[in-house]
């Protein structure tokens, strides 16, 4: 019987755990009793009953896998972290608030039987969430799928990967990891379901308007170099305008009209410095993420596993 590990990192869930584990195993029962099923929950240093939640799964049932972290590390960590507690032939990697619906895992296994080694789940729609949050996803999306070649619009962390995959996956030492990314860099042959993302079963979401941009950013920053680039097009940018300024200064000179051209300076000045200042920001972001990879840290700590 092939074993199918179901990847759940959990930040203060304590509301919906019990609902998530009872809703996966009882689908599971009557949809996918051919597979053995391996929950494994990954605990983000959450800091509330979360964590005692799990535990008490531990106790009634010996196939659940779990990790606890020493604090918060983020759920890109927690979901590196479950692919290395896991042990099935396959992982499938969703949230516990259960806006993943588990009526799709079956055509994901579906596929993956085909041979498909990356099953992709793609939002046919985003369900209800705040507009700013829609447009900042779009404006995200569309950078990353422009930078990375790969067309990332409405992609999620709910995917299917194979054995294969995770374990590559695991070689992997970055310690800035974006894991959506990183599932179509590896190239390994894939596909996709589509799903529409569900009310969740309870609590509120984790994430805001300030927490989705500080994503975008570290995520921008860990797979592309479009910053890096921006640099190079405002360099060119304050060279166009200051040979746009010297000419006008030329002509106006030769025709007679040249004055102090203490406008022209103060523009070409606050520019030159503008990009400048912007330019060193930049590279000093880059430069720190340099140097936290060079310390090579742990990207996270468990507090307890099994």
């Amino acid at each position: 019987m092939k074993k199918i590990s179901v990847i759940v990192p959990c930040y203060n869930e304590e509301e919906v755990i019990e609902v998530f584990y009872d809703k996966l195993t009882s689908f599971w029962r009557e949809a996918l009793a051919q597979y053995e099923l391996e929950p494994v929950f990954v605990d983000d240093g959450s800091t509330d009953a979360t964590a005692d939640k799990i535990r008490k799964l531990l106790e009634k049932d010996d196939t659940v896998r779990y990790g606890s972290f020493t604090r918060n590390f983020g759920k890109e960590a927690a979901m590196f972290a479950g692919l290395e507690l896991c042990s099935g032939d396959c992982a499938i990697v969703m949230d516990a608030d259960l806006q993943h619906p588990v009526e799709v895992i079956p055509d994901m296994i579906s596929a993956w039987e085909e041979g498909f080694e990356i099953v992709e789940g793609i939002k046919s729609s985003r369900g209800k969430e705040p507009g700013d949050h829609s447009l900042l996803a779009a404006l995200f999306y569309k950078i990353i799928s422009s930078q990375t070649g790969f067309d990332m619009r409405n992609s999620s962390d709910f995917k299917l990967l194979d054995r294969k995959v995770i374990d590559v996956m695991g070689t992997f030492t970055e310690q800035e990891m974006f894991f959506r990314a990183l599932s179509f860099w590896t190239g390994f042959k894939s596909t996709s379901v589509e799903y529409a993302v569900q009310k969740r079963a309870a609590g509120k979401s984790k994430w805001k308007s300030s927490s989705l941009i500080k994503y975008a950013l570290r995520n921008i920053l860990a797979f592309t170099y479009a910053p890096l680039y921006l640099i190079l097009f405002l360099g060119l940018f304050v060279i166009v305008i200051g040979a746009w300024l010297g000419i006008d200064a030329i002509i106006t000179y030769f025709e007679g009209k040249a004055v102090g051209g203490y406008p022209s300076l103060v523009i070409l000045i606050t520019l030159s410095t503008g990009a400048i200042l912007t330019s060193l920001g930049i590279i000093s972001v880059y430069l720190s993420k340099v140097y936290g990879e060079v310390k090579n840290r742990p990207r996270y700590i468990f507090r307890e596993h099994n």
